[in-house]
Formats: C-alpha cells, structure tokens, sequence
C-alpha cells in the first residue's frame, strides 16, 4: 500500500513537472536579437542574404561562427552612419558580400526577419 501511494505521488509530480514546461509560454511579438558578422551571399529576388554571424566570448581567444540566412521586408531599414553619426538611408541594392554588418532582428514562423541593418566600417 505504502508503495502505491509513493508510485501515485511520484506520477503526480513528474506529470505536474511536464505540465509546467509545456506550457511555458511563447516569445513576445515584440521580442529581438541582434547579432554581428559578415554577409557571404544575397539572394536580391528574394531580398534575403545568408551572414555569417561572429561571437568571441569574453575572457577566450576562440571566435564562434554561425551561419543565418535573413529576409527582409517592406519594414526593414537598412543604414550607415556617416559624419557626426548621421544615420545615412540605404536599399537592399546596397548590400554587399563582405560587408560588416549589425544586424536587429524577430524570429517570425521559423524565419528570421531583419528589422534594421547597419553597414559597418570595415
């Protein structure tokens, strides 16, 4: 008896446990990222690019590398800073492999969607 009633307390918890992670709840709509790195390859018919995203963790010598693949939209401001930090407006068409780039960020159905693009110096 004792046994059963630890089995039926034990199955209680877990599923109580399961129950919480499932229902964890999604991302805000207004939730963003960025991320830094150099654009390897433009798809301009599809306004969309894969970049190659660099992160050097703090206190380490070793650089981490990921390939993303963006779309942009409508919506997406793509600019360079110019004199006096003056925010210089540009198009897709500005784009360039090899470039530094800034890039904000939402993950939308899986995708990721470029908010805002900033070209940086080389």
């Amino acid at each position: 008896m004792k046994k059963l009633i630890f089995v039926a307390a034990v199955l209680t918890v877990v599923a109580f446990v399961f129950g919480a992670i499932a229902v964890q709840p999604a991302p805000a709509a207004d939730s963003w990222y960025a991320a830094v790195g150099v654009l390897e390859k433009i798809d301009a018919a599809a306004k969309a690019f894969e970049f190659k995203k660099i992160v050097k963790p703090e206190g380490t010598k070793k650089v981490i590398e990921t390939m993303m693949t963006f779309a942009t939209d409508d919506k997406t401001k793509i600019f360079m800073l110019g004199e006096k930090k003056k925010e210089k407006k540009l198009s897709f068409a500005d784009l360039k492999t090899g470039q530094t780039l800034w890039i904000t960020y939402r993950i939308e159905g899986g995708k990721n969607i470029a908010l805002s693009i900033e070209i940086r110096p080389q």
